[in-house]
């Protein structure tokens, strides 16, 4: 199992307060990450055949095409406030 104070360490790192009680489930939680990630590690895949990917795309691109944009007038005049030619849109971040 897991040391208490890899544990601390780790939580320290994240920004986590785990209480002394918590400490136990802790370990144990982080002692089966780290056993799966190990049976990972163990899987030999140098003969496999690799999948990069589920699907046989490769550079699925569409063609440019140029089209006639709308008119700056036409999309100003749906908006509720505009300012210097731009729509003003409330602050979403201080």
């Amino acid at each position: 199992m897991i040391e208490k104070e890899k544990v601390r360490h780790i939580a320290d790192l994240a920004k986590l307060n785990i209480k002394e009680d918590e400490m136990v489930k802790y370990q144990e939680q982080l002692t089966d990450i780290l056993c799966e990630v190990d049976k990972i590690l163990q899987v030999n895949i140098s003969e496999e055949n690799i999948m990069i990917s589920p699907s046989d795309n490769q550079n699925c691109f569409c063609e440019d095409v140029i089209k006639p944009h709308l008119d700056r007038k036409d999309m100003l005049k749906n908006a509720k406030r505009i300012k210097g030619g731009y729509i003003v849109v409330p602050k979403v971040r201080e």
